[in-house]
């Protein structure tokens, strides 16, 4: 921008622009983000609302430049696509954005690099590196949508992680300059590629450290392998409520939804016809108390198939209120080292099975839910494998 466009107002009047030749008016743009005028003047509210998301009116009108369709904002798809792509590579200890709302840098230079390359929107790839725990290190991790809304680690760090932090010396001084997420996918915990398969290009030993620190793009080849994974949209920390969702491709998972960023809201996600995986939950908790009666040292459990049996499992707790009761895998064929069965009409098969058993041996709840023994739930189990197995079309 000229300085002339910098003249007292120019905030206003370059909101006013865009939303007047892309949405046609102050009124559609806030729609399209899922804003609310919290009882103002709509255009005395609109600037302050645009740096709320995008962090700063210049990085609104980088993000437009391109109109409403590219604009990675609004459209995560759009962040694949484009020229380059905006999809960046990064690595964590790990990937918790419902207490970590950020993307977090020790040196204020890298990120102020990142926001003169990058737009507001961007998409980051993180894969698990340093302290990880071994049987995550390498593997890439989730997904995280980037505001340019800058701020300090204490800012969009959830309470109780700030006491920890502190007390942490390696930890208290990293990461303190933070750009605010928007959104977060975790890639379904059976998913999980290789960074090395993943990023063959982008990553390598030798610059790790600078993908750690700084963030580095990946090419337009790798950002569409975004495209391959299978995720689940999960909450940030300050930002929008998420309700529990199903793992699904990331064309599915990502595309736009409205209302926009800010405001949406959870939605399910039907998954995709290919390999499946058989498993078990068991409720964990007083089950007499959970029923309203006596269990006779029965178990409830719930059967099913997915191609993430942990992510169906942290559903089903998301679901639950805080309380004394957890879901925990009983038996999945993904934690018996099995392949997964070829399709989901292997696994219904499978599924079919356990049904029929623990309804004739235990009590069904309604459902996929039974309340039954440990020895008709090995039984199931077996019934289960070897039906799913010899299933033929």
């Amino acid at each position: 921008m000229t300085n002339q466009d910098r003249s007292p107002g120019w905030d206003k009047r370059e909101v006013n622009r865009i939303a007047s030749d892309l949405y046609g008016g102050l009124g559609a743009l806030f729609d399209a983000h899922g804003w609310t005028t919290d009882g103002r003047v709509i255009s005395q509210i609109a600037p302050t609302k645009v740096v709320q998301t995008y962090g700063s009116v210049e990085a609104f009108a980088r993000a437009h430049a391109d109109g409403i369709d590219q604009n990675p904002m609004l459209n995560p798809m759009a962040a694949i696509a484009g020229d380059p792509p905006e999809v960046w590579l990064t690595s964590l200890y790990g990937f918790t954005t419902e207490s970590w709302g950020f993307l977090g840098f020790t040196d204020v230079r890298m990120r102020t690099a990142f926001l003169n390359k990058s737009k507001s929107g961007a998409l980051v790839v993180v894969y698990a590196a340093g302290r990880a725990p071994a049987d995550l290190r390498g593997k890439v991790l989730g997904v995280q949508q980037v505001s340019h809304r800058i701020g300090t680690k204490w800012d969009f760090l959830a309470p109780e992680r700030v006491g920890v932090e502190r007390a942490d010396p390696d930890r208290a001084a990293k990461w303190l300059h933070a750009l605010k997420l928007i959104r977060g996918w975790r890639v379904a915990p059976e998913c999980r590629p290789s960074i090395e398969e993943f990023a063959p290009e982008t990553y390598n030993a030798r610059n790790a450290r600078a993908i750690g620190s700084m963030c580095l793009r990946l090419t337009p080849s790798e950002a569409r392998r975004v495209l391959d994974l299978n995720l689940v949209e999960i909450p940030v920390y300050g930002g929008a409520h998420v309700e529990p969702q199903l793992p699904g491709p990331a064309t599915q998972v990502l595309l736009p939804s409205r209302p926009g960023p800010v405001s949406q809201s959870g939605y399910m996600v039907r998954e995709a016809e290919g390999p499946k995986h058989l498993y078990i939950l068991r409720l964990h908790g007083d089950a007499d108390k959970f029923l309203g009666y006596e269990a006779s040292g029965h178990s409830i459990i719930k059967v099913g198939f997915s191609v993430s049996p942990q992510t169906r499992c942290d559903a089903h707790n998301g679901a639950l209120p805080a309380c004394a009761f957890e879901w925990k895998i009983e038996k999945s064929t993904y934690a018996e080292q099995r392949s997964p069965f070829p399709s989901s009409r292997h696994a219904l098969a499978g599924e079919g099975e356990m049904k029929k058993l623990l309804a004739n041996e235990g009590k069904s709840l309604g459902g996929e839910f039974f309340l039954a023994e440990t020895k008709s739930v090995d039984r199931a189990w077996k019934a289960a494998i070897l039906a799913a197995e010899n299933w033929k079309s």
